[in-house]
């Protein structure tokens, strides 16, 4: 076999084992809004939070919206305010959620340990500590998919 031919079906290989992600999902415990879905994670990273777990994430988060221009500087249009239940439970400028999946990292990181938030039309990432730029919660608006929240802090 060519080498190039080799390192293609290499790259083939591990870009079919990446596509199948850490599973199926992970059952949400008793109470909690959600369950994990585990695919769109590296398999074992992420786990389905407690009731216990969520708490240190529940609270208000004032936070900016606006977007991000090619060399990353963030223009503010609006501000938004994201109301993280007990349950996991989503409220986005005033409006509920429908929160599809839940997850947590098994392990902190950079920010401390994150519990992402897959609702709506978007996603929130919110950390166990704040973040230098990013706040405490940030990801993508559940209203419209499209429009940057960031810097949010209880």
């Amino acid at each position: 076999m060519t080498r190039p031919l080799t390192l293609a079906l290499t790259m083939a290989a591990l870009l079919s084992l990446t596509a199948c992600g850490g599973g199926d999902s992970t059952a949400a415990a008793d109470g909690v809004a959600a369950d994990c879905d585990t695919k769109a994670y590296v398999a074992g990273a992420v786990v389905a939070p407690t009731l216990d777990d969520l708490k240190a994430y529940a609270g208000t988060f004032n936070g900016d919206e606006g977007s991000y221009d090619g060399g990353g500087t963030f223009t503010k249009s609006g501000t938004a305010k994201l109301v993280i239940g007990a349950d996991g439970a989503i409220t986005y400028k005033d409006a509920k959620q429908t929160v599809t999946s839940i997850c947590m990292d098994k392990t902190a990181g950079p920010v401390g340990k994150l519990v992402y938030f897959i609702v709506g039309k978007g996603h929130l990432d919110v950390a166990d500590k704040p973040a230098m730029g990013l706040g405490q919660a940030w990801g993508v608006s559940p209203v419209d998919g499209t429009t940057i929240f960031t810097n949010g802090l209880k």
